[in-house]
């Protein structure tokens, strides 16, 4: 896998730069309005500066006379220096400097061709090219009563301001450079906090993580679902949504819904407990393991995993009856050889009598159990169901007959092998979860690739409608569908319970008869 970049490096780039745009944008808008607001500034101290001279009567009466003197031109040059200007110039009607920092220039006309709106009268700024370089120039009339009599004219040179601003913006740039190195060592302390709270994984570590984990959540037989601190689901897979839609026979969604909408009977599970518990809801088994999600220490939900165990079982249930089932047939065969010397034996005493009671002995039903099934039963992982479910209900003290007529072929399809013993398993296990009589008949018969199965015991009739409610389950209408099953009771007189079973039951033909 292409490896990308390391995420705390990520992370670095991306909060510089964006920090670094966020403090030069904001740096250039600052610097220009900084500026802006120094040439103001000094533009308005220029007009200021300038309208204070102008009413100034040693400035008015040197204009009156026509000629400078030595105490105005030293006072020009005093106000020029605590004003921090590079020239204050008075200068008369004609354009002629009466002040000047350059003494040669005294007497001469003003130069940059800007100071004639002054001399109409009218306050102005400007930027031009004088004696002294290019500067900005403020002019301002000066006027003996209504009468105008000269200009007086202060500039500073724009080397000059462009040194004032830079002082200015120093502070800025300094400002800036503090800015960018403080948030260089945060971005690298936020990066380094994300990448320890993300496990020290790289964000293809973590899409990859996150495919994989759906994949497995997706795409297991168990359902999964997440649940919060208030049993609530946060998250679950297509399994756990399958089942809870089976359960309802609606389209819905788990997410959102509490935990008790899937697992009917929460009394029934420890949540606390870290061990595989055993569960049973709506005729299916289930393990159970609920695990509990920490992060930082902290229980922020658990995890729930239900793997149907139904499966699990069958194989256990087919592995036991079919070895019981080869037991006893071959059993048989060394019984067979043994009951023919004792039969032999008694015909050639000629004791007749002891031959009777040897037989009917022998052919007792119970005796002549797995002889039968051999014989009728030719799909020997039905035979050895069958064996095996006498068994269990012979342990709880129930004799289950089974008749069977006439003989059962193999079947062509051995999914309706297996669709048949689910349901087979789950009338049994109903019945033993009940009170059981002493006798139950169970009468299989097979014709025209149908199997009619009819148990019938003994119960009262006010229990046939608690039977009814609680043998119906949605687990059971699955059986039946894929099954092609139907099943109905009937209640008989002497209070006798019958339940009937059709099956889908295609055997082989004799002429396409499977040996095993």
């Amino acid at each position: 896998m292409k490896k990308g970049a390391k995420l705390w490096r990520l992370l670095s780039v991306i909060f510089i730069t964006t920090l670094i745009i966020m403090i030069t944008f904001l740096y250039g808008v600052m610097t220009k309005q900084t500026i802006k607001e120094v040439r103001t500034n000094q533009e308005n101290s220029l007009l200021a500066l300038g309208r204070q001279l102008s009413i100034e009567d040693q400035v008015i009466a040197a204009l009156k006379n026509n000629q400078s003197t030595a105490a105005l031109e030293e006072y020009t040059m005093k106000v020029s220096e605590i004003h921090g200007l590079d020239f204050v110039v008075i200068m008369d009607m004609s354009g002629i400097r009466l002040t000047h920092p350059d003494l040669g220039k005294i007497g001469k006309h003003f130069e940059g061709g800007d100071e004639l709106p002054a001399l109409k009268g009218a306050e102005h700024l400007s930027v031009s090219e004088g004696s002294l370089g290019e500067s900005l120039r403020g002019f301002v009339p000066v006027f003996d009563g209504n009468r105008q009599i000269g200009v007086v004219s202060m500039g500073i040179k724009l080397t000059s301001l462009s040194n004032l601003i830079d002082r200015t913006k120093k502070d800025y740039t300094m400002s800036l450079v503090v800015s960018v190195g403080f948030g260089l060592c945060l971005a690298i302390a936020v990066s380094y906090y994300l990448k320890k709270q993300l496990h020290d994984l790289e964000p293809q570590e973590i899409a990859r993580l996150l495919e994989e984990r759906n994949a497995m959540l997706e795409e297991t037989k168990d359902a999964i679902v997440v649940i919060d601190p208030e049993d609530k689901i946060l998250l679950a897979n297509i399994e756990a949504t399958s089942m809870f839609q089976r359960m309802t026979n609606q389209e819905e969604e788990l997410v959102g819904r509490p935990l008790s909408d899937l697992i009917l009977h929460m009394e029934k599970l420890t949540v606390e407990s870290k061990t595989e518990q055993f569960y049973q809801q709506n005729g299916q088994d289930y393990f159970v393991s609920i695990a509990p999600i920490k992060v930082q220490k902290k229980d922020i939900g658990h995890v729930v995993f239900l793997k149907n165990a139904t499966e699990t079982f069958i194989i256990a249930e087919q592995l036991v009856s079919t070895t019981t089932y080869a037991s006893a047939l071959q059993s048989q065969s060394h019984e067979f050889m043994n009951k023919m010397h004792v039969i032999y034996g008694l015909v050639d005493l000629e004791d007749y009598t002891a031959l009777k009671r040897y037989l009917a002995d022998i052919l007792k039903p119970e005796k002549e159990f797995a002889q039968r099934l051999a014989i009728l039963v030719r799909n020997p992982v039905l035979a050895g169901f069958l064996s095996g479910e006498r068994m269990k209900f012979s342990e709880l003290k129930t004799q289950l007959v089974v008749e069977i007529y006439p003989e059962i072929p193999p079947n062509v399809h051995d999914s309706d092998t297996q669709n048949l013993l689910a349901l087979y398993r789950y009338i049994n296990r109903f019945f033993m979860e009940q009170t059981l009589p002493e006798e139950i008949v169970q009468k299989i018969e097979y014709e025209g690739e149908t199997l009619t199965t009819t148990f019938t015991l003994a119960y009262s009739k006010e229990q046939l409608e608690r039977f009814e409610l609680e043998f119906q389950t949605s687990y059971l209408t699955t059986l039946l569908s894929k099954a092609k099953a139907e099943i109905h009771w009937e209640n008989q007189q002497d209070n006798w319970l019958l339940m009937v079973m059709t099956v889908h039951y295609e055997g082989v033909r004799d002429d396409k008869r499977i040996n095993y």
